[in-house]
């Protein structure tokens, strides 16, 4: 009885952290930006709200994405943000991903490294610099493609 309780006490975290990603809808980056330009183009609030509320209970699937930089996060849930860059038609979109995942963080080579990610969809951002949008993913899981 013993061993069945401790066993159950492992498998319930596992189970939790791993039903976010089976039981949301996966997103390409291709739809989050047709969702942006949607956004961006509505002078309704309300219809704004929602659509971005939409994306935000999706998960983000991207890939071959080049590690730019690691920093210190902004985000007070994180210690770390992994920085890369998607090339697309409107111009590049700068990633900030989030992950508890320090010991692979630790892994990644700045400016070398290509993952694949899979997050939930945090928010859109913009500053006053060359990139179309930015992106923010958390709760994300890091795949190391290459690590030259």
């Amino acid at each position: 009885m013993k061993k069945l309780f401790i066993f159950l006490l492992f498998l319930i975290p596992v189970i939790s952290c791993s039903t976010t990603f089976i039981l949301k809808d996966k997103v390409s980056i291709e739809k989050v930006l047709v969702q942006k330009e949607k956004i961006d183009s509505t002078e309704n609030l309300a219809e704004s709200f929602l659509l971005k509320n939409s994306l935000s209970e999706k998960i983000l699937v991207i890939e071959n994405l080049k590690v730019k930089d690691i920093i210190s996060s902004t985000n007070v849930d994180y210690d770390f943000c992994v920085i890369s860059e998607f090339q697309t038609d409107k111009g590049p979109i700068e990633i900030y991903i989030y992950t508890k995942n320090i010991r692979r963080i630790s892994q990644l080579k700045k400016g070398e490294s290509v993952i694949n990610v899979k997050g939930a969809f945090s928010r859109f951002f913009s500053m006053l610099d060359n990139y179309y949008t930015k992106i923010e993913i958390t709760n994300s899981i890091i795949d190391i493609k290459t690590n030259n």
